[in-house]
């Protein structure tokens, strides 16, 4: 397991050298909204490290990223008074892994969202993305979230 890998578009948005809005920082995990949203607010929380995915990360960086993900999902929910949350997380290919990093992907829910089967299942595999956020649509969502992000235990 290497901690960057410079091929990674992950690694590349965690040493800033590629463009993000970020929602979340610290040491060993990042938060940044996806640029292919399924909802309003769809991020992805990622290690720092390079880790492929729920194979190889270490269970430092595991919790890592769990703790980013429940401190911004509480932000989230605030921010868009959302009626539920999806984290979800797909190892290899044929796990629907498309990025190479590990990453959870963190989505605010709402109830007539159009994501819920009439049957009142969850379509989460269908689930394409919606729209074309420019990066200053992205900020403005990031800063949103961020400022209903309180740090502490959770």
């Amino acid at each position: 397991m290497n901690h960057v890998d410079f091929n990674c578009i992950f690694c590349a948005i965690a040493a800033k050298r590629a463009p993000a809005a970020f929602v979340y920082e610290s040491t060993d995990a990042l938060g940044f909204l996806d640029i292919h949203p399924i909802t309003e607010g769809h991020l992805l929380i990622v290690p720092r490290k390079h880790c492929r995915n729920l194979f190889d990360i270490d269970d430092a960086s595991g919790k890592s990223v769990m703790h980013a993900a429940r401190v911004v999902a509480r932000g989230m929910r605030a921010a868009f008074n959302a009626d539920g949350m999806n984290l979800f997380q797909s190892s290899e290919r044929a796990g629907g892994q498309d990025v190479f990093h590990f990453h959870f992907h963190l989505l605010p829910r709402f109830f007539g969202d159009g994501l819920m089967a009439r049957d009142g299942h969850d379509r989460m595999m269908r689930w394409r993305a919606r729209g074309n956020p420019t990066q200053a649509d992205l900020d403005a969502i990031a800063e949103k979230i961020r400022a209903h992000i309180i740090e502490g235990p959770v």
